[in-house]
């Protein structure tokens, strides 16, 4: 109740007057508390109006009917309108109405009390679409949600840089689905986390029945799944070193165990701690079996060429002692000092001679050739005349020469002496291809053999026949144990094929190279160079 004054007489007047004036004074006082209450309203209003208008993001009122009850200025950054333009209507004629319905689903959660922030598309005053990101909270009043505050953020460049991270991601598993090997990005735990096209096919699952699988769960025998699991924990805590490389047994469903070989590199995250693997893998079961099987067939083929080697060792051998004795008393026979044979009989003495001239050479030659494939042939070097050589082949060759109306010509440069090799293989080299040169050279033609100094160091012996030729493919067998360019010349000429495979293992040996030129019908060049100086 307030205060009641009254004055009715003269005596009263100096105390009423009293009360008069402590009113007016407690009037005053309260208007000047209200003035300043007012002003620290108003400051505080224009503090907070400054700040919020100067947002960039949109702080938001609405109604329970989904009306505007209050924008900040920044909607017009970010959906065009003016703020009067959008205060008093509802919220929903800005969404995009796709994104509409999961939109107020959101809001129902917000008002249960779910504190979910949600995205969707608005439709700007252009026609333009935008994307924004709200949270909100309800407005409660007496126990009742009267509407919703909230804040939206303008996440356009987000969106944008989303778009190029998808592209770029949709780029690369483009990348990763065209390449022949399975790539797989596993983390510490042994989860999938990306597959590729190619491991989906390899691995015998599509990509989402892959992705979030383990490992180890699925692709790991049981034999060794906990020793790989302990591995694996123990790369993932530093434990133990990642090899670059290995191959490991992998189960398939339906296929069966197989044998994958991998490619690995370890991925740390921002505190160099590692978060998992990412590795390449390539199925090579077909190609372990098929390795296995070469090596069986190259074991049987070593063996088997071991066994041949042998025999023809052994056998060659055995026949060097009987032959010597055949070529010995036909010489004897032959040579007839006792004058008891007829002319007759002493040609067959000569063919016998011959005969087995020829077959110790062959024998020689297969017993060379073995002991150069077991490297057991050795070379001696010495220094000789390459002129006596020369001339000693000169004086076996030249009347085979002249029985077939060849004719044999040395070209020599006689500058050339004393040189520094093998003097045994040096002259079988050359008495083997000349003597090849006069068996394929018809009568009437020419061979010659030409030698010249290659530098200081080397010496080059040519062999040049007017002969039958050599086409460019029976070149390639041509140096072959056994074998001639055409088989049916092995009928024509005769011979084994063994000269000329000598004569090219015996080159290499010295450290030399063998060279042909030839076509059919034009004849045949074989030379060869070989050092002849000691280092």
């Amino acid at each position: 109740m307030e205060p009641q004054y009254s004055c009715t007489g003269s005596e009263e007047r100096p105390k009423c007057n009293n009360d008069k004036e402590l009113l007016e004074k407690h009037i005053l006082d309260l208007e000047r508390k209200l003035e300043s209450r007012e002003l620290e309203l108003q400051l505080t209003r224009n503090f907070y109006e400054e700040r919020l208008e100067n947002l960039n993001d949109v702080l938001f009122a609405v109604d329970e009917n989904g009306v505007f009850m209050y924008l900040n200025s920044a909607i017009e950054n970010i959906t065009g309108y003016k703020r009067e333009e959008v205060l008093g209507k509802p919220f929903t004629k800005h969404v995009h109405p796709e994104d509409l319905p999961g939109l107020l689903k959101d809001i129902e959660r917000t008002i249960s009390g779910e504190k979910k922030p949600y995205m969707f598309r608005i439709i700007k005053k252009s026609g333009d679409i935008g994307y924004v990101h709200t949270t909100s909270r309800a407005i409660i009043k007496e126990s009742k949600v009267v509407g919703i505050n909230g804040l939206m953020v303008d996440i356009k460049k987000l969106k944008q840089v989303e778009s190029r991270l998808k592209e770029e991601r949709d780029i690369a598993q483009k990348y990763l689905d065209v390449v022949a090997v399975a790539i797989l990005m596993i983390d510490r735990e042994g989860n999938i986390n990306l597959i590729n096209k190619k491991g989906c096919e390899m691995l015998g699952f599509r990509e989402d029945e892959a992705l979030s699988k383990n490992w180890f769960d699925i692709y790991s025998p049981e034999y060794s799944r906990e020793e790989e699991i302990e591995k694996y924990r123990k790369v993932m805590n530093r434990e133990i070193d990642l090899p670059q490389h290995f191959e490991s047994s992998v189960y398939i469903p339906d296929r069966g165990i197989r044998t994958f070989q991998w490619h690995n590199i370890l991925l740390d995250d921002e505190n160099g701690n590692i978060k998992g693997l990412l590795t390449s893998g390539e199925d090579i079961t077909e190609r372990k079996k098929a390795e296995k099987t070469l090596i069986m067939a190259k074991l049987i083929a070593e063996n088997a060429n071991r066994t041949k080697k042998e025999f023809i060792s052994t056998i060659s051998h055995e026949l060097r002692t009987p032959l010597n004795h055949i070529i010995g008393y036909s010489q004897v026979l032959h040579e007839d000092n006792s004058g008891s044979l007829t002319v007759e009989q002493r040609k067959y003495a000569k063919v016998i001679e011959d005969s087995g001239d020829q077959l110790l050479k062959m024998v020689n030659s297969m017993i060379s050739l073995c002991e150069i494939e077991n490297g057991t042939l050795e070379i001696v070097e010495n220094d000789f005349s390459f002129a006596a050589v020369i001339n000693e082949i000169e004086s076996f060759l030249m009347p085979v020469a002249k029985k077939k109306n060849l004719t044999l010509r040395f070209d020599i440069n006689y500058s050339i002496d004393e040189i520094y090799s093998d003097e045994d293989k040096v002259r079988t080299i050359i008495y083997n291809l000349t003597h090849n040169a006069i068996k394929f050279t018809p009568p009437g033609g020419d061979v010659t053999v030409k030698v010249s100094s290659f530098g200081r160091d080397f010496i080059r012996i040519s062999v040049i026949d007017t002969g039958i030729g050599i086409s460019e493919k029976e070149q390639q067998k041509l140096f072959r144990p056994f074998c001639q360019a055409d088989s049916s010349l092995n009928r024509r000429y005769n011979g084994t094929g063994l000269g000329l495979s000598l004569a090219y293992e015996l080159v290499e040996m010295l450290g030399g190279k063998m060279h042909l030129k030839s076509e059919p019908g034009k004849g045949s060049t074989f030379s060869f160079t070989v050092p002849i100086c000691r280092y």
